[in-house]
């Protein structure tokens, strides 16, 4: 029954989720991979992998490839490619799922194996469906990528390689069970741990358990052959990465990222697109050293357990039975596993404290997930019904959260984190400061990093809008320098407007307009709480360690009508630079038709000490403003500058300016401003042009 319900419950939330088609993340590189293994057997990227890529259904499709002696070719771990092409040749790109089912599949009936040596079949199956239905595990299935086949083969390879560990205590173990005692169990594990190292370099830390259990009980053949069957397989791996790849190691190869936007280094055009790998290498350089600092580690910790898209208490909440029942009647291979389960840990929470666990295309701890299988198999016994119990409790109330969020906001928002949006998890910690390989949500505003987290916030070139009786929006902001205010630049429309800003530790109002204001400007000063982590980014390790924040942004008016336009400004220095420009030729027209416009050519220089750019978080365009004979503001227009003018260069530009309908005498100013800020002349001097114009009627029909 319980079997039943959490697959109901995870098929209804696929039901309102984005269609399988969607590749997100790395998935179009694994899907790409091992199609092109159907296709023409190897990992070459060729004019038809490019021609597939541009075609695909989804869009043209993210690839991540790297650059070596013998060409191009994709940039992944090839053990999941050659895994998953049977499966894409008999069924189509929809066998990447079948492949996924499969290794999960097969890495349950060995821990069933491995659970009916010490539990009754009633029980053995209550645990199994509670490791797989309660929590994320089912999930991963339905993404294209590596994690089901990581968490399969550590169950399956543990299984094998430690079943003879714990003799048989049940009466009637079953066919299955025994197998583990057989003189291929020990073999057969090995060669799958390294299978699972060679997807990931930390599972490391998993595959060398049995050597070292083995070593422990004094069985040296067992831990020989443990030790040398998983390095071989690992070694066989790498070369066969080699051969079809150009390197044994794609994560330190020569990789960088392709797209639509980019193109692909192949075909027409791949000569210019392979400035992409020096340009933008994706190259992971990892430094295996410690770097403990414990206030860092205790917030990565914190995350790390109860974190937003991959706390283990939220996502894995079996972990509340399994861990006691571990430690109720610990035994050696106990001690084994729990130490491999922390040794996993602590290489991210203490030697990289700063990487992040989670993505934009995941639920649940990614990373940590093959070390599951080490606290499933920990117990000497099995956990007590209350503890299971309570584990369904738990992992209920987080996906009756994760449910009511994506039935509230898949409209808005179809991706995998809309389960974040409300409810219990925007409560907790948000701990993913990854780049997205898209780029979708990620900017580099006044230097500093900014991510936006949710569908709440409208972002445009340099701004965000926020509109009235919306939910908070959320942005984490990652600077460089250390305790200076933060600047907004705000620009509201509706009465009674208020900005309500907050963070971990506090909240702001300000306010925005008055009640019978209807729209004004606001520079805002803000000064946040302390940063909750430092860290460089793991695509620049050589940056400044940045100091990160998550502030929540909601606009509040009486009608719940209304909307605000956010600028940020990092620490304001582009309040303090001189602006200025100087009028090189160019003339005001003495009249137009009512309802016509008229073109002007006008050149001026940037005499300022600051460039001028349409795209910069405090742009500046080209504008004009109509007052009529009473000096009411009857029209206005916006131009964007063609390019960035750097100070002491001349810009050309041709400027449409838009005459009233009604016709009479105005007063036009032509002039350069700083949107939401100033006009150039407000600050001295007057517009660059002003006059008087004549508008007549249109002419009859």
């Amino acid at each position: 029954m319980l079997a039943l319900a959490a697959g109901l419950f995870f098929l209804a939330l696929g039901a309102i989720r984005a269609p399988l088609a969607t590749l997100d993340g790395d998935e179009g590189t694994y899907l790409a991979m091992a199609t092109s293994l159907v296709r023409d057997g190897d990992l070459r990227f060729t004019e038809a992998d490019r021609a597939w890529a541009e075609a695909h259904p989804a869009g043209p499709v993210n690839l991540i490839l790297q650059q070596g002696a013998e060409g191009v070719a994709y940039s992944k771990p090839v053990a999941y490619a050659l895994w998953a092409a049977p499966f894409v040749f008999l069924l189509g790109e929809i066998g990447m799922g079948a492949a996924n089912g499969v290794a999960l599949l097969f890495g349950l009936l060995a821990a069933w194996a491995w659970l009916r040596r010490r539990c009754a079949a009633g029980r053995a199956a209550l645990l199994l469906v509670t490791f797989a239905g309660a929590g994320a595990l089912v999930p991963q299935l339905a993404w294209w990528m590596t994690e089901p086949l990581q968490i399969g083969l550590a169950l399956a390879g543990l299984s094998l390689a430690l079943g003879a560990a714990r003799p048989v205590t049940t009466a009637s173990p079953g066919w299955w069970a025994t197998r583990l005692d057989r003189p291929w169990a020990l073999p057969a594990g090995a060669v799958l741990l390294g299978l699972l190292t060679s997807l990931r370099e930390p599972n490391l830390l998993l595959a060398l358990l049995p050597a070292g259990y083995w070593l422990l009980a004094r069985s040296w053949r067992r831990a020989f052959v443990a030790l040398t069957l998983m390095l071989a397989t690992v070694a066989l791996v790498l070369a066969a990465t080699a051969m079809l790849e150009g390197s044994r190691n794609p994560y330190r190869a020569v990789r960088a990222s392709f797209d639509a936007a980019s193109g692909y280094p192949a075909g027409p055009g791949a000569a210019a697109v392979m400035a992409q790998f020096e340009e933008h290498r994706a190259t992971q350089t990892l430094q295996v050293r410690p770097r403990f600092e414990p206030e860092r580690s205790a917030v990565a910790t914190l995350t790390f357990l109860v974190g937003r898209h991959t706390g283990l208490l939220v996502y894995f909440p079996f972990l509340v039975a399994l861990v006691p029942a571990a430690l109720r009647r610990p035994d050696r291979l106990t001690f084994v596993l729990l130490a491999g389960a922390a040794a996993s840990a602590v290489f991210y929470l203490v030697w990289m404290p700063g990487n992040y666990f989670g993505g934009e295309s995941f639920v649940g701890n990614r990373y940590f997930l093959p070390a599951l299988a080490l606290f499933l198999f920990a117990p000497t016994g099995a956990p007590g019904r209350l503890a299971i119990v309570s584990s369904w409790i738990l992992a209920l109330i987080a996906g009756g959260s994760a449910a009511l969020s994506v039935a509230r906001y898949t409209a808005i928002d179809p991706g995998s984190q809309s389960h974040a949006h409300a409810g219990l998890f925007r409560l907790l910690p948000y701990e993913s400061t990854a780049r997205t390989i898209a780029g979708r949500r990620d900017r580099y505003w006044s230097d500093d990093f900014l991510r936006f987290t949710d569908p709440f916030a409208e972002v445009a070139s340099g701004s965000f809008r926020l509109q009235a009786g919306a939910p908070p929006a959320e942005v984490i902001l990652a600077t460089y320098w250390p305790g200076t205010p933060l600047r907004l630049l705000v620009a509201a429309e509706g009465a009674g407007a208020v900005l309500e800003v907050r963070d971990w530790a506090g909240r702001w109002r300000f306010a925005l307009t008055g009640p019978g204001e209807p729209m004004a400007r606001r520079l805002l000063t803000l000064e946040p709480s302390r940063p909750w982590r430092w860290h460089s980014f793991w695509w620049t390790p050589d940056s400044p360690s940045y100091r990160v924040r998550a502030l929540t942004f909601r606009l509040r008016t009486p009608t719940g009508e209304g909307e605000a336009r956010v600028r940020y400004l990092g620490r304001g220095d582009a309040l303090a630079e001189l602006v200025s420009a100087q009028l090189l030729t160019g003339s005001l027209p003495t009249g137009g038709r009512a309802g016509g416009e008229t073109w002007l050519t006008l050149t001026v220089e940037n005499t300022g000490t600051a460039p001028w750019s349409s795209g910069a978080p405090l742009p500046v365009l080209w504008g004009y403003r109509l007052y009529d004979a009473d000096g009411v503001l009857a029209g206005e227009g916006r131009a964007r500058l063609p390019r960035e003018i750097v100070p002491g260069e001349e810009l050309t530009q041709e400027l449409a300016i838009g005459w009233p309908q009604e016709p009479g005498r105005y007063r036009l100013e032509v002039d350069l401003v700083r949107e939401d800020l100033a006009w150039f002349g407000d600050t001295g001097g007057g517009p660059l042009l002003a006059g008087e114009v004549e508008i007549t009627p249109r002419p009859g029909p």
